[in-house]
């Protein structure tokens, strides 16, 4: 069995080739299903072309390979860079999501998700973005207040450590509570204590 059975094994080689297979695939299928239904019609004439021999129905490995090479193509045109390009040509958020069949948020927080790995690739010296394009990228998407994952959630994770920190060095019994939570409002608004 030298056909792809597994995402990654068919994640190999170039996405041209894995839709020219996956294509030739779903043809061969459907000139089986074809055969299978006019026999049992009766109405199937075989002929050199289309016949039994030529096209029997796909066997479970090439029903595998299928799985496989359609949940890398997938990927490839779900990937977040997608999203990148459609941002960068000037598409909304609310087209993004209309196009991917999802909420604004879930693609926003998808496409942050993918800009911190694009920016940690950068910071190990590999491509990636850099500190401005990240800055960019993080923007286009309504800034780290307005994204729901992993930036919003590194933000959240910021003012919670902030809050904790005044807390901290809070004295219950002589500091004025009022300050303190005038402070903990600050922060939770984005700002310093």
């Amino acid at each position: 069995m030298n056909e792809p059975v597994t995402y990654y094994e068919a994640a190999g080689g170039n996405i041209a080739d894995q839709m020219d297979r996956y294509r030739e695939l779903a043809e061969h299928d459907a000139l089986a299903r074809s055969i299978a239904i006019l026999k049992a019609r009766g109405t199937f004439e075989a002929n050199k072309h289309v016949n039994d021999e030529k096209f029997p129905p796909l066997t479970a490995a090439e029903r595998l390979e299928m799985l496989a090479l359609g949940e890398r193509i997938a990927r490839y045109y779900r990937h977040p860079a997608q999203v990148d390009k459609a941002v960068k040509a000037g598409a909304s958020w609310a087209q993004i999501a209309a196009a991917t069949g999802t909420t604004e948020d879930s693609v926003r927080a998808a496409y942050c998700e993918w800009a911190d790995g694009q920016h940690r690739l950068h910071s190990g010296g590999y491509g990636g973005l850099d500190d401005a394009e990240y800055a960019a990228a993080i923007e286009a998407a309504g800034g780290p207040q307005a994204v729901p994952g992993p930036v919003g959630a590194a933000e959240d994770t910021r003012r919670l450590n902030t809050i904790r920190g005044v807390l901290d060095r809070f004295d219950w019994e002589t500091d004025d509570r009022q300050r303190a939570l005038e402070a903990i409002e600050r922060i939770a608004d984005g700002g310093q204590p």
